[in-house]
């Protein structure tokens, strides 16, 4: 491992970060680093991150005064799941590759360093081959994966522009339906930017969705029950009977949702406490782990069933997903019509749904963290209403 990659928050010091600012240029080679200040911004907050704010004095020139700094979570269990998935080195080369031309607005990169996987094409090569096995044994696969394979931990930093004054918004507490609107007409220009022939080409640290339904399929086999005992969540019969659907054709469904609809760059992890705001207008996308490319519907149904209060009504949910079709048409996207899209976004919910089950393989920390995963499924049991079960 690079010794130069810091490893805990406390090992960014001033020696460290001079060296590093010169490097990309944010400070010249005048400017010194004198004292370098941190403050945790909760750690474990990303569930795969912790996070400092470093207040920074020089000398011998001008700096950014304040800056956030971004390494792996001290959380084990949460860090051996992100190594397994790439999440760190798919972020660093999103920020450094892929944001600075997409024309949506994120932080400023100020420095960036990781130690790359070495093995990233066989093991991708390894998880198609694994495609061809039945699903039963793919879940006994996934549960020893999940249980007594540990991933070699790997350095790496990301030192980013502070977003403040700007806040970042509050998944447990929603957001108003002008903030989401205003949050899916970004999105549309993201999906907008990389639609179709546009889309990044798929690579070691930046794979499709649908690479491996058939694995997908057996960690959600893995996860249903615990999902549906898990402690104080209330799960509707309907729910559970889509839940039961996707037992049933979640490996077909995930392949039709990444070969018959359009394709594009996709957040990942589109939720309010990704997202930077002054006042209803977004600032920044932050938090780009999971981006990968699939269908549009994935990232407009898991904002919307994670963000919207369960007592908004489907017109108004409509209105929304109206709104974000005519930023996607605005951003010069002319083969997918606004039927086709709703109709979409239904199997992009149950995609979510499929999805929101592997949280249980997460440490959610404290009762903050509990309480995203319960607003989560209330809000989606609310928003899955429009599909019969």
């Amino acid at each position: 491992m690079d010794r130069t990659i810091p490893t805990s928050l406390t090992d960014i010091r001033p020696d460290w970060l001079t060296d590093s600012l010169r490097s990309s240029g944010v400070i010249d080679s005048e400017t010194e680093v004198v004292s370098c200040d941190s403050v945790v911004l909760g750690t474990g907050e990303g569930f795969a991150g912790d996070l400092a704010r470093l207040t920074v004095a020089y000398q011998g020139g001008d700096g950014p005064a304040t800056m956030v700094a971004k390494i792996p979570t001290s959380i084990d269990d949460n860090r051996n799941g992100s190594e397994m998935l790439g999440v760190y080195e798919r972020e660093i080369r999103m920020y450094q590759q892929i944001l600075p031309d997409l024309g949506v607005p994120v932080p400023d990169l100020y420095y960036a360093d990781v130690d790359p996987n070495p093995d990233w094409e066989k093991q991708l090569a390894a998880v198609k081959r694994a495609e061809r096995l039945p699903v039963w044994f793919l879940r006994f696969l996934a549960w020893v994966l999940q249980r007594f394979v540990k991933a070699e931990p790997r350095g790496s930093v990301l030192i980013l522009e502070d977003l403040a004054p700007a806040e970042i918004g509050d998944q447990v507490a929603g957001a108003s339906l002008e903030r989401i609107g205003e949050v899916l007409e970004i999105a549309a220009r993201c999906h907008a930017a990389t639609w179709g022939e546009r889309v990044p080409a798929p690579g070691p640290w930046l794979v499709s969705g649908g690479i491996a339904p058939k694995f997908f399929q057996a960690s959600f086999l893995g996860t249903r029950k615990k999902f549906l005992k898990g402690e104080g969540r209330g799960v509707s019969s309907h729910m559970k009977g889509l839940l039961g659907r996707l037992k049933k054709d979640g490996v077909a469904r995930g392949r039709r949702i990444h070969s018959e609809i359009p394709q594009c760059l996709v957040h990942g992890d589109l939720r309010l406490d990704n997202i930077a705001f002054s006042g209803d207008e977004v600032r920044a996308l932050i938090d780009w782990q999971l981006s990968r490319t699939g269908p549009a519907v994935v990232d407009v149904a898991y904002f919307i069933a994670g963000s919207v209060d369960p007592s908004v009504s489907e017109a108004e949910i409509d209105a929304l997903l109206a709104r974000y079709h005519a930023a996607l048409v605005a951003g010069g996207v002319s083969d997918y019509p606004y039927d086709r899209f709703v109709k979409d976004y239904d199997d992009g919910l149950l995609a979510v749904l499929g999805s929101v089950t592997a949280l249980e393989l997460l440490d959610m920390g404290d009762a903050r963290g509990r309480d995203l995963v319960d607003r989560m499924v209330t809000r989606l049991d609310a928003r899955l209403g429009r599909i019969a079960a």
